[in-house]
């Protein structure tokens, strides 16, 4: 599972196309313009982090909408919101984000996208007219050539298009330093999707018993990865079912372990909604794991082990929070996580992974600080985690 700081922190492509946007939101800050964005959907949710910390230091927002379920029934309805809000929006220092890249191989969703384009593209005057903001449109990473065939007005009329994808190689250490693993080490993967196959192996013999849950982690992020989010949600949500049941029916002996790889699961399932934009699921997952991992820590009198899984479920809590722009949650859950990596950096003697989780902690910390204009509070975060 993976924390969302190294989201801020962009790969070499990432960066470049994130520093063209930021350039451009920048310059034409007052006036209409259109932006096209097709990317996967973990480096969309990114790059909106990256941009919307950078703005919001210049007083401006990224004014960030995204679709949920019901757009794949009503796109049409979902164009006259947003040309409802028009007005609104242009009275909002900054830029808006619209996001419809969720389930991008999903054809009732892809259905929903080209009627959605359609519709907007007849709209184009009143967008030119109404609105005096930048909109950045998100669509998934292979929409490129129906967008240009389906809504050529406002293909024509577009400041800005890009491309952002999932770099392949990408490894499940790039992609999550701070994450948090099942019981036991799954074996690396040789292949693009060799955890997923071998998940699907394993469901496939109809005993639930024989199933092995870190395989499930790996097969998500080689899902997620490859812009399957859908299959990625189903994973998850069936090693969850599997936990559940182990959890319910594990020995006092075992309780912990079964208890520790539920709350593993719920973080899978928190990943996999982040992914998707669905922050509502997202923190009930998140929520749910935090309490099993409050109550291991109780079970287990504070072991090292059970305060780290503790703190990193904190962080979960927190980055959800921040999303949603509920700050004093996001603090709450920050700031206590952060005395649990003080804690621990005391009991093990300053080990490279206390001090980084300590560093990382601090960071969350001065964020929060930082986007309350907290600038002491922020400096003096950033400022020790510098040191660490």
């Amino acid at each position: 599972m993976s924390s969302s700081q190294p989201s801020l922190q962009l790969d070499a492509v990432s960066e470049r196309v994130a520093v063209n946007l930021l350039r451009h939101l920048e310059w034409q800050a007052d006036g209409f313009s259109l932006v096209f964005l097709f990317a996967d959907v973990g480096p969309s949710l990114q790059m909106a982090d990256w941009l919307d910390e950078r703005l919001s230091l210049q007083g401006r927002t990224l004014q960030r909408q995204d679709a949920k379920d019901e757009f794949a029934r009503k796109p049409e309805a979902a164009v006259d919101a947003l040309i409802g809000q028009l007005a609104e929006l242009s009275s909002h220092a900054g830029a808006t984000w619209f996001a419809i890249q969720r389930h991008p191989n999903d054809q009732a969703w892809n259905t929903a996208r080209s009627k959605f384009l359609a519709r907007l593209n007849e709209r184009r005057f009143l967008l030119e007219r109404d609105l005096s903001r930048p909109l950045v449109l998100v669509l998934p990473a292979d929409f490129r050539s129906e967008t240009r065939n389906i809504a050529p007005d406002i293909w024509h009329v577009r400041s800005v298009s890009d491309e952002l994808r999932v770099a392949r190689e990408s490894s499940v250490e790039q992609l999550a330093p701070e994450e948090r693993s099942h019981s036991s080490s799954p074996p690396e993967p040789r292949s693009e999707l060799l955890a997923f196959d071998e998940w699907q192996r394993m469901l496939s013999l109809g005993n639930s018993t024989g199933v092995f849950l870190p395989t499930s982690s790996q097969a998500i992020s080689e899902l997620l990865a490859h812009g399957r989010p859908a299959d990625a949600e189903q994973v998850a949500l069936t090693a969850t079912s599997v936990a559940r049941l182990r959890a319910a029916n594990s020995s006092e002996a075992s309780a912990a372990s079964a208890l520790r790889d539920l709350s593993v699961s719920l973080d899978n399932v928190g990943q996999v909604a982040r992914a998707q934009g669905d922050w509502k699921q997202a923190a009930a997952a998140y929520g749910e794991s935090l309490a099993l991992c409050r109550q291991l820590v109780e079970r287990l009198g504070g072991t090292p082990k059970a305060l780290r899984d503790l703190s990193v479920s904190l962080n979960y809590v927190g980055q959800v929070a921040r999303a949603q722009g509920d700050w004093k949650q996001a603090g709450a859950a920050y700031s206590e996580s952060l005395a649990l990596r003080r804690q621990l950096v005391e009991r093990l003697g300053g080990t490279p992974e206390a001090l980084r989780d300590l560093s990382v902690s601090l960071n969350n910390v001065g964020q929060v600080a930082r986007a309350q204009g907290d600038w002491q509070q922020a400096g003096a975060a950033y400022s020790e985690s510098l040191a660490l």
